[in-house]
């Protein structure tokens, strides 16, 4: 039990520390995050991204800005702790509990790149469609694309983790 309880410890302090780092950070500090995510992004579109020093990457063809907003770092930490969450019943000792703490950290990050990748992907998709509903402003359809979006990731995340945990859900 209380091998659990310092998992579940050390990852709300990682949570917070991450949580601190984005709200302190320029979008040029983030470019553990930014970069990869941008170049997924570009495979995926076929878009170009330049990096802008202070700004973030942008697709001059597209018109389209990959800013520190875009990062995925709050999606990040809520797969983190929730794949903690989901496998501490494995932390029986020391070792495995630095272990699953660390697990928890690569799947989200590795979750959090994938994720808003696919987010930018189809934000950029729906701005070059135009795509508007009526009674939604374009920042709206923007808001409900990534809420669904991220939404669908943590979901999907989770069965993930459990399936490969062993478990069903």
């Amino acid at each position: 039990m209380k091998t659990k309880l310092l998992v579940l410890a050390a990852a709300a302090l990682i949570a917070w520390e991450l949580k601190r780092h984005y709200a302190d950070a320029r979008v040029d500090d983030l470019w553990w995050i930014l970069s990869p995510t941008t170049r997924l992004v570009s495979m995926t579109t076929g878009a170009t991204f330049a990096m802008q020093s202070g700004e973030g990457y942008f697709s001059r063809e597209r018109l389209f800005l990959i800013e520190k907003s875009c990062a995925g770092i709050n999606f990040m930490i809520a797969a983190f702790v929730m794949v903690a969450v989901a496998l501490v019943h494995r932390a029986r000792s020391g070792m495995r509990a630095a272990a699953v703490v660390a697990a928890s950290l690569l799947v989200s990050y590795l979750a959090a790149v994938l994720v808003n990748a696919v987010r930018i992907a189809i934000a950029m998709w729906l701005a070059a469609h135009h795509f508007a509903i009526a009674t939604f402003s374009g920042a709206d359809v923007h808001r409900l694309e990534g809420i669904t979006v991220y939404f669908t990731g943590l979901v999907v995340l989770y069965e993930i983790v459990l399936r490969l945990d062993g478990r069903e859900v």
